[in-house]
């Protein structure tokens, strides 16, 4: 049985430790947050003890996991906590809010000889995991332009840390990052970024980023917290023999569009039901864990995505191109 204790009990926490429920040989013990109060009502939900302290967390010899799913800024101290007290970690993205911090985590892992995963949960959704076959499968030939949109509801104005760039990182870091670490899964590393970003007052938050490639397409990527009819993403992938489409509001949300050849049809829908995406991302990470293998998404995937979510913010910061190069 594998013993887990997880930091925080906020929309992140809480979908961790619900997804940890459905694996076998998997049991959520203890649920910390900033007070015992906060922590309970997910704890009842998990059977688990409550905790206003992350210390008891870490000295429990019993837990084996550490899901740390505090606020951006606090991954530093957290995650380094876990890792010097012996405990495997899984990392909520972004992995930490500078490289500097995510330097000491990756650090604090290898010294303490644990497991470092991050939660780049879109490699997970079975949308994306069909278009990267697809691509990676020379269906379309070669692609020529993608583009990602990802966008939620004013967050900022539910939880005021979000809107504190020193913190969170904003939309950038905290939304757009999905699909800059989607873009260098599908299609390796670009050269060069280009960003631009608004808002930052009233809980609005929006930027858009174009990743260039010497060899592979042009890739534009915009993130908003200004969707008020709610969640929503969406991409498009075109190449010279056909496009990729996904829309998560559509009826079908993901479609491959090609000519209509011999009377078949030009659009061909495909369902995308299935496990929780979370849950599957967790039943990877314990299933690697158990077999001594390196997670889907460990310390160079998410210290890689990190740093280029990093140079768009550059790049929107200093309204200017950003050289890019994968620091690791």
């Amino acid at each position: 049985m594998v013993r887990v204790g997880v930091i925080g009990s906020g929309f992140a926490g809480s979908t961790h430790a619900r997804a940890c429920l459905g694996i076998d040989g998997v049991q959520v013990v203890a649920v910390a947050a900033a007070t015992e109060a906060e922590a309970a009502p997910l704890a009842q939900e998990c059977a688990a003890r409550a905790l206003g302290s992350v210390d008891e967390l870490f000295g429990d010899r019993s837990i084996d996991v550490i899901v740390v799913a505090s606020p951006t800024y606090l991954h530093v101290t957290h995650a380094t906590a876990a890792a010097k007290a012996g405990k495997h970690v899984f990392c909520e993205k972004p992995l930490a809010r500078t490289l500097e911090e995510a330097d000491a985590i990756v650090q604090a892992c290898e010294g303490a000889k644990v497991t470092l995963g991050v939660g780049h949960v879109v490699r997970f959704f079975p949308e994306y995991r069909h278009a990267r076959a697809l691509i990676h499968g020379g269906v379309l030939g070669r692609p020529g332009l993608a583009t990602f949109t990802r966008g939620t509801f004013p967050v900022g104005k539910t939880r005021a840390w979000y809107m504190d760039d020193e913190k969170s990182g904003r939309v950038l870091l905290d939304l757009m990052l999905h699909d800059l670490d989607t873009a260098r899964w599908w299609f390796g590393e670009p050269e060069l970024v280009h960003a631009r970003t608004v808002g930052g007052t009233g809980g609005l938050d929006y930027a858009l980023a174009t990743l260039r490639y010497r060899d592979r397409p042009i890739v534009h990527l915009e993130a908003s917290w200004a969707e008020h009819a709610g969640f929503r993403t969406t991409f498009e992938v075109r190449g010279e023999r056909g496009m990729l489409t996904h829309d998560s509001r559509a009826s079908a949300p993901f479609q491959v569009q090609a000519p209509a050849i011999d009377g078949l049809p030009a659009v061909m829908p495909a369902t995308t039901t299935h496990e929780t995406p979370y849950r599957a991302q967790l039943r990877s990470f314990f299933a690697r864990l158990a077999a001594g293998r390196e997670p889907v998404v460990g310390a160079r995937d998410g210290y890689n995505s990190l740093a280029l979510g990093l140079a768009v913010a550059r790049a929107a910061r200093e309204r200017d191109a950003v050289e890019w190069k994968a620091p690791a």
